[in-house]
């Protein structure tokens, strides 16, 4: 009886050590068998500058005081106290082509400065480009040609 009685407490021990062990042993279903490595986040792609970031640096020095800096004009106190009524940004100049905008800008006209002695030729060139993206909904390339950044119908 001895025996029997050490048997079955044996069997119970390595059946219990046997069940116990099952558990750490990985199965098809949770390994990982990959011979791949394991994927890696992609870091997200760096922030580029705005490349008309100095043209909106210049519309700040040398616009926003008369257009405002939603572009919508308006009335405006010259300094010899003449009022003058500024054109809206959004609307003046939609129609007209960069080079009259760039002319406009480089030669001023109807109590608007002139600005070729203060802005090169680059500079007045992505100051309208600048205007056609924020105030006119367009986007424009380099070459300072504008389209229209909705699709044509």
């Amino acid at each position: 009886m001895k025996f029997f009685k050490l048997a079955l407490i044996a069997f119970a021990l390595v059946s219990f050590i046997a069940a116990c062990d099952s558990g750490t042993t990985p199965t098809n279903q949770t390994a990982n068998t990959s011979t791949r490595p394991a994927a890696t986040a992609t870091p997200a792609p760096t922030a580029t500058p705005d490349e008309l970031a100095s043209a909106a640096a210049d519309y700040s020095q040398f616009c926003i005081r008369c257009h405002k800096a939603d572009g919508t004009g308006g009335p405006f106190e010259l300094e010899d106290g003449k009022p003058l009524k500024v054109p809206s940004l959004r609307e003046h100049g939609k129609k007209d082509s960069d080079e009259h905008l760039a002319k406009q800008i480089r030669e001023g006209g109807d109590g608007m400065p002139a600005f070729q002695k203060r802005l090169d030729d680059a500079r007045i060139n992505n100051l309208v480009r600048f205007i056609r993206r924020e105030f006119h909904g367009q986007t424009a390339s380099a070459g300072g040609s504008s389209t229209s950044a909705t699709p044509a119908r």
